[in-house]
């Protein structure tokens, strides 16, 4: 073997190893929130919205990543922990709807949605007579407090003009 074969030889197996030591970390290297293609959860009874007097709708799609399950957490939070008297009346209630399943593709339209959202509306005898888009909520989901807050504000609002 010359001189020659054997800086080949050696220079091939440096860019394998290399390789080999690459994927190996790769492997080992948490993953950097990858969008998950998940079942979002049904919307709750549809009777149940009806009667509300706000409803807090997240809404959602069946490509899902970290944020948008942080984003649906907190919102739920800010309800449920936000206002339990009212929640356990029945008079907010707190939602997740799929926009990706055909029979709530016309809420794109309705709330001219782009992209994953909470929409807080105000109803009358069951029908929606104001509502407020939090487009904001991702740039407020990594600051639990401002988050909460942010969603609960219009639901205050909308709860005093009763």
């Amino acid at each position: 073997m010359n001189s020659r074969q054997l800086i080949r030889a050696i220079l091939l197996i440096v860019v394998f190893g290399s390789l080999g030591v690459f994927a190996w970390q790769r492997s080992q290297a948490p993953a950097s929130n990858p969008p998950v293609a998940v079942e979002a959860a049904p919307a709750p009874v549809v009777d149940a919205a009806a009667k509300a007097d706000v409803v807090a709708t997240y809404f959602t799609t069946n490509l899902r990543c970290e944020s948008c399950r942080t984003i649906e957490a907190l919102s739920q939070r800010a309800v449920v922990e936000g206002f339990p008297t009212e929640v356990a009346a029945g008079k907010v209630v707190f939602r997740v709807i799929n926009t990706d399943l055909p029979e709530h593709a016309h809420y794109v339209d309705h709330y001219e949605i782009t992209n994953k959202i909470v929409i807080v509306s105000r109803q009358r005898d069951g029908k929606e007579v104001e509502w407020k888009g939090l487009q904001d909520v991702w740039l407020h989901f990594h600051e639990p407090d401002t988050f909460l807050t942010y969603v609960r504000d219009p639901i205050r609002a909308f709860l005093a003009a009763k």
